[in-house]
């Protein structure tokens, strides 16, 4: 829901004069974007699009708003420290506005806890949120204002989490608020467009451009960004939240879309084998997901069915998916995802236990595999499959997420951390690893 911008109502250039020209904790003059971003007393509201458009700058102001009054305490995060700890990166940035004032011990800062203290008892803390782990150290905050500066690199849990910190006496007349910033791109970028940039979004985004930045050499930081790479080129100089990475290192787009197929064409196949492979989530970023692959006697495989949730209690899913696919394709195997550790057997009888009914009826066959190769190559014989034209996916299945992991999927590690975790693509992997050999199996003996 984007905010049309537009001057100034007298009430807002109130609170712009007392909340940030007249306080001598923000060196900055803000210019129109960051005007009305800074006016603006909603709870929620996203700084986001272009990059060079001054987002760092227009939260750092935000956060200072409101230091010289009592009660206020605000927290500015990254993903991790490292983000943090950057020069010129928002903490530094706060460092060098507020230096003559903590030189002259007006502000104090705690060096190990990262936390401005100002004459009237308010504070703003500078954190990071790496993990969804880390959100035990705000469980008892009381926060007025929480900032995320690069929000596509949080996951939305963390995001919906800080709400829960957001609080302010009954007579307090500073507003609780929870600001952002950010470039299109990154693990958060779907929720991120969802929650804020499509036309039905439920929270308020303004729109930053570097064209508008007064402070940017405008001609050279344009010239900079065209030597990026398409995709980020389209994300960082235009802000554009629709663009998609196009061809991966295993598989492009087109590949993809080639290999889609209708019910109505595999449905009076003969099925031969089916396999269920399921990826259960380890952290609380990853989802649950679950793949069905079925080998039909002409050579073709098709996913037909595919399901992905970040519920911590998939027990019914799973048996009412199982049931599902054994009346339709004659299931055989169901393959979990084995982790190393000596919770492993306990999880494989766990789901014995929950298809015991199954497993006794039809004989379908429930085991653990443990991955043996990084993700990146567990999908490569996958791909080739698909590229083949030996791998199909029915149209039943929303294929979204898994086709953007197949494009985005890639051997550096550190690459990875950028996006979400290829839960789909692993669960299809533990679906057409035991499929292929029950395939080679069959073949040889026959």
């Amino acid at each position: 829901m984007k905010i049309t911008l537009q001057k100034l109502s007298k009430s807002d250039k109130a609170l712009i004069v007392s909340s940030v020209f007249e306080n001598k904790y923000i060196p900055h003059t803000p210019f129109l974007n960051q005007l009305h971003f800074l006016a603006n007393t909603g709870e929620e509201l996203l700084y986001g699009g272009q990059a060079g458009g001054g987002k760092s700058d227009a939260l750092l102001m935000s956060a200072l708003q409101y230091v010289e009054k009592e009660d206020y305490h605000g927290l500015l995060l990254r993903r991790t420290y490292k983000d943090l700890a950057l020069p010129n990166a928002i903490m530094n940035r706060c460092a060098n506005w507020l230096r003559p004032f903590v030189e002259s011990k007006e502000v104090k800062f705690d060096k190990d806890t990262k936390t401005y203290e100002f004459p009237s008892g308010s504070t703003i803390t500078f954190g990071y949120l790496a993990h969804n782990n880390d959100l035990d150290q705000y469980q008892g905050s009381e926060l007025q204002f929480v900032g995320f500066d690069e929000l596509t690199q949080f996951t939305e849990k963390q995001y919906t989490y800080l709400h829960s910190r957001l609080r302010k006496l009954e007579d307090s007349d500073i507003p609780i608020r929870m600001r952002a910033g950010t470039n299109p791109g990154g693990r958060g970028h779907d929720w991120v467009k969802k929650r804020f940039i499509m036309p039905n979004s439920p929270a308020p985004f303004i729109q930053s451009a570097y064209t508008d930045n007064l402070y940017l050499d405008k001609d050279q930081y344009g010239k900079q960004l065209d030597k990026l790479d398409e995709l980020t080129r389209l994300q960082l100089k235009y802000g554009d939240w629709d663009t998609e990475l196009q061809s991966g290192l295993l598989l492009n787009r087109d590949d993809l879309a080639n290999a889609v197929i209708g019910k109505e064409d595999y449905i009076g196949w003969t099925p031969s084998f089916n396999v269920i492979g399921i990826d259960k989530a380890s952290t609380g970023d990853d989802k649950f997901a679950v793949a069905s692959v079925t080998a039909f006697t002409n050579g073709k495989m098709v996913l037909t069915n595919l399901l992905a949730t970040p519920s911590p209690y998939p027990e019914e899913l799973v048996y009412d998916l199982v049931e599902t696919e054994y009346q339709r394709f004659q299931t055989y195997i169901v393959n979990f995802e084995d982790e190393p550790g000596s919770d492993s057997l306990y999880a494989l009888r766990h789901w014995q236990t929950v298809l015991n009914d199954l497993i006794s009826k039809y004989g379908i066959i429930v085991q653990g595999t443990r991955p043996i190769h990084s993700k990146f190559n567990r999908a490569r014989p996958i791909a080739r499959a698909v590229k083949n034209g030996e791998l199909l996916f029915s149209n039943e299945c929303e294929l979204k997420d898994l086709f953007n992991q197949f494009v985005y999927i890639h051997p550096n590690k550190e690459i990875m951390k950028d996006y979400p975790s290829p839960d789909e693509l692993d669960a299809l992997g533990y679906a057409f690893t035991p499929l292929k050999e029950l395939l080679s199996s069959y073949v040889t003996i026959h």
